[in-house]
């Protein structure tokens, strides 16, 4: 669009506002009984989305009169009758009558709130959350509806489309929104909430409450205009009156997405990448004859508004509102206010798409021409708390059983939660489990590794620890610069060993119908074992199957008993909801540890030596190393090292001749205090009989062997992925083959200058990813040196023909593995020329120069024993089955077990989040016949 038409499009809308309101319209008419044809007196007649209406009089004649919009719904209605609406185009005064149906079936109050049941308060409460406000919306707790009970709801499975929750309204909802001071009614037509997405249509009437106190008046008044900024009303008008950027906003392209790349949560990042800028001016806006404009809108767009600070998740480093619009049509069309004439024809998502009945303005309002009323709805105190919250971390995890005894091994699995998933990539990959005592006296610590945010780990309890009420306390080293409520407990009771707890029923927590877990099962018998299938099915609030991750235990119900009281999934995950403002925000001494950490003190030998000091840290023999740098006082930390048990860790400060100078001392890792109380079961024991003495001790499985037949396929080391595990993601093949450098470089996720991996080295300072060349590791490169090595191998614009390639494998959450130098991330390169069966021969490291220390490294694996040989009997035993990271597949799991003949009950629990972010528990129990 050129300039001067744009000026044309500017004045005329201008002067079409002007001409809006100096000239007055009035609608009139009358409404009847469309049975007997007698006028109905106090019958509502109201311009839809407004606070423009009139009730009828004795004769059922109204009245509408003031600066009326040109394109209208007009509604008439009556409790009892079908509201009756039409849409008028108007220019002068007219006349509209109505005849109103009586509805066929009206149930009384009474016989409506007699008909209410759980599923339908879970309804309700979902209803009001896609209708009224989100839960985090601080309007939320100033909105209510009156009348609940005139709500019905079903879940209707479509033939052709997916199941969804409908609802429908035997009378108009009677909503009081004190945020904004209205009384709104509102007559719901219809109401579809499917799996990902909802919908709501309906005749709405805005009336204002009467309020006298000045103070509540202002407030009520910059609650309007902060629910208008950033709305699509908003935008839209800043798009006709061509002041986009004026009124903060800018307008973005989301670009075709490229399977190649992976998205960062860099804004900084992402620009002309995912998003491209658009101009405003360059959006066509076409006035039509009935005084409305078409905007034509053919792509999908992020819209980000800089007028507002807002709690913003999508990207790590931008503080206010980001938005998405689509329009399917192609196009949309709006009134001279701004508002969508046909609410289906915009699409919107993200901020824009929060904006539900307790933020939604009347048509005829209009804001203030500069926002002084406007009230901040975060401010800088709650921006401080968004970023320190963002960062917070808790860890979760049950165990395969409620209770133990000594000398019996315990497995653990469950998951970390995070107040920011985004951030979940860049956090700590490090938890330390300790079983302590009602005393708060520590009795044993382990060590696991997280990964991917999932738990999973096993124990020995000593065979010497008394019976009595134990706990075990869950936290990261990053967590202790959070508050300590942060830190995870499980009550773990230890009994004597002729002694069991008395059974109780089994009570599952009530899931309102947001989650069905299904069980079956089926069982056959062999010569000398029984073996069952159990398969399992999640299916969500609309009757589909859903997936899900989990843990699952499979145990003897007369040796196992279930324990009540004990937290659940369901309860930790209230502290998502933990908005408490802490009276300080700085973070401490704690640091996130991205493997095991070893950090200490650096003293020169000479006043001459630098006050920065590199120091070389290496693993055994060579298994792993890195070098650190110092700070000015001589502390340095290295961390990312990945081994089991203990390990000997070689450390000094080397000069050019590579001899030591100085010395190294080691800090020891404190242990945070306990000041809380502990959990505690409550339940009742008793003496076991002799011949049910039994115990999970892993020792005592007879694992099942499997044996390398001849003739079979060496792999080579490639295949192997030079044994450092399953690589974040693969190209290779035509794919590779076909891929420009530009591309190629978005699938990398490198930063300019070659730093790390997107946002995987969150809180340090991480070298260059590691470079692994036909098997061949390039470790700390620095930036020139990491370049040239790319565009050895690597497609680039000024390379675009390096040596053929057969894959390109990147390492991320799964770097782990690669120690040290993998902190920054890895790319391992395989060329056709440089396939190898045989390992190179290692180098021999002498650690002449070297201080060295026993480092203690992540808890030894126990794996579950699921195997038996086919001719041994199955051991009687109390846990049959453990899985401390299920994954349904395609809202299905099942498994196979054999169990001893002597089985006659189990208990099957399951415990964990569906990919929706739902927490659920379960458990079934099975009898075996």
């Amino acid at each position: 669009m050129t300039s001067y038409a744009a000026r044309l499009l500017y004045f005329l809308l201008v002067a079409g506002f002007m001409n809006f309101s100096i000239h007055a319209q009035t609608i009139s008419g009358t409404v009847k009984n469309a049975k007997t044809g007698e006028p109905m007196p106090f019958a509502n007649v109201f311009i839809n989305n407004t606070t423009l209406g009139s009730t009828t009089d004795d004769d059922g004649m109204y009245k509408i009169a003031g600066d009326l919009p040109r394109t209208l719904e007009l509604v008439a209605s009556f409790v009892g009758f079908v509201a009756s609406t039409k849409t008028l185009t108007i220019s002068s005064s007219i006349i509209v009558d109505f005849e109103l149906e009586p509805l066929e079936s009206v149930l009384s109050e009474v016989e409506l709130k007699s008909r209410r049941d759980k599923k339908w308060e879970r309804d309700l409460r979902r209803f009001k959350e896609v209708f009224l406000a989100l839960p985090d919306d601080p309007f939320a707790s100033q909105l209510e509806i009156k009348n609940p009970w005139v709500l019905d709801f079903e879940t209707v499975k479509g033939e052709k489309g997916p199941n969804y929750v409908h609802a429908t309204a035997q009378e108009p909802l009677q909503i009081v929104n004190d945020a904004l001071g209205y009384d709104v009614t509102y007559y719901l037509k219809d109401y579809r909430y499917y799996k990902n997405r909802s919908s709501y249509v309906g005749f709405v009437f805005f009336d204002p409450q009467e309020i006298s106190d000045s103070t509540q008046v202002a407030i009520r008044k910059g609650n309007k205009e902060t629910s208008y900024i950033g709305s699509i009303r908003h935008l839209m008008k800043s798009i006709l009156l061509g002041r986009v950027l004026e009124e903060d906003f800018e307008i973005f392209q989301r670009l075709p997405s490229d399977l190649l790349r992976s998205r960062t949560n860099l804004y900084s990042e992402e620009i002309s990448k995912s998003i491209q800028h658009v101009n405003a001016d360059s959006i066509r806006r076409i006035p039509l004859k009935n005084g409305n404009i078409r905007v034509i809108w053919p792509y999908n767009t992020e819209i980000h508004y800089k007028g507002k600070s807002w709690l913003n998740n999508y990207y790590s480093d931008v503080y206010y509102p980001i938005s998405w619009i689509s329009a399917p049509l192609g196009y949309f069309d709006i009134d001279r206010n701004g508002v969508p004439i046909v609410p289906s024809q915009v699409v919107l998502s993200g901020y824009m798409g929060r904006q539900r009945m307790g933020r939604f303005l009347p048509y005829d309002f209009i804001p203030s021409d500069t926002f002084e009323h406007y009230l901040a709805e975060v401010d800088s105190s709650q921006l401080r708390f968004s970023r320190w919250n963002n960062l917070r971390e808790k860890p979760y995890f049950s165990t395969n059983k409620p209770y133990y005894y000594q000398g019996e091994t315990v497995w653990l699995g469950g998951l970390m939660q995070y107040q920011n998933k985004l951030m979940s990539d860049t956090l700590s990959r490090v938890i330390y489990v300790d079983l302590m005592n009602k005393d708060s006296r520590l009795i044993q610590s382990e060590i696991f590794p997280i990964k991917e945010g999932k738990i999973s780990g096993a124990f020995v309890l000593p065979k010497e620890l008394e019976s009595g009420d134990y706990f075990l306390r869950g936290y990261t080293e990053w967590m202790r610069d959070f508050p300590e409520r942060d830190i995870f407990l499980r009550a773990l009771p230890i009994l004597k060993k002729e002694e069991n707890i008395q059974a109780v029923a089994i009570t599952n927590p009530d899931l309102f119908g947001d989650l069905t877990i299904n069980l079956t099962e089926s069982r056959f018998i062999k010569d000398s074992f029984k073996e069952m299938e159990f398969q399992l099915s999640f299916l969500d609030e609309t009757e589909e199957l859903t997936d899900a991750q989990f843990t699952v235990s499979l145990t003897d119900a007369d040796m196992v008993s279930m324990v009540p009281d004990q937290i659940t999934i369901i309860k930790a995950m209230e502290w998502l909801d933990e908005k408490e403002l802490p009276k300080t925000l700085t973070l401490g001494n704690h640091q996130i540890e991205f493997g095991i950490t070893v950090e200490g003190q650096f003293t020169r030998d000479k006043k001459r030596d630098p006050m920065i000091n590199p120091i070389t840290v290496v693993r055994d023999d060579l298994a792993d190393y890195g070098i650190v740098k110092t700070d000015s006082a001589g502390y340095f930390r290295a961390t990312g090292l990945n081994f089991t048990d203990t390990a000997t860790i070689s450390i000094a400060a080397l000069d050019s001749k590579q001899k030591h100078y100085g010395s190294v001392t080691l800090n020891e890792k404190s242990k945070p205090a306990f000041k809380g109380s502990f959990p505690k079961l409550s339940y009742e024991t008793y003496l076991r009989a002799d011949d049910e003495l039994r115990f999970d001790i892993s020792g005592d499985y007879v694992l099942l062997e499997e044996f390398v037949k001849e003739d079979v396929k060496m792999e080579s080391l490639e295949d192997q992925n030079y044994g450092y595990g399953t690589p974040d993601r693969e190209l290779s093949g035509d794919k590779l083959t076909n891929i420009s450098p530009q591309a190629l470089a978005g699938y990398l996720g490198l930063k300019r200058g070659g730093k790390s991996i997107g946002n995987y080295n969150f809180g340090i300072n991480a070298s260059n990813p590691l470079l692994i060349i036909d098997g061949v590791q390039y470790p700390f490169l620095d930036s020139v040196e990491f370049d040239e090595m790319i565009q050895l191998y690597v497609p680039t614009e000024m390379n675009p023909n390096p040596a053929e390639l057969e894959s390109i494998k990147v390492y991320t959450f799964n770097s782990a593995s690669f120690g040290m130098a993998g902190i920054g991330g890895v790319i391992m390169i395989t060329t056709k020329k440089g396939s190898r069966i045989n390992p190179e021969k290692e180098n021999v490291f002498n650690s002449s120069e070297f201080q060295q220390f026993k480092i203690r490294g992540f808890s030894p694996e126990i794996p579950f024993p699921t195997s038996y040989e086919n001719d041994q009997p199955v051991e009687v035993k109390p846990t049959l089955y453990w899985d401390a990271s299920a994954v349904s597949d395609n809202g299905i799991y099942s498994f196979k077990v054999k169990i001893p003949t002597t089985l006659k009950r189990a208990n099957l629990r399951v415990e964990g989040l569906t990919k929706d972010g739902l927490a659920f528990e379960k458990t079934f129990e099975v009898v075996v016949k």
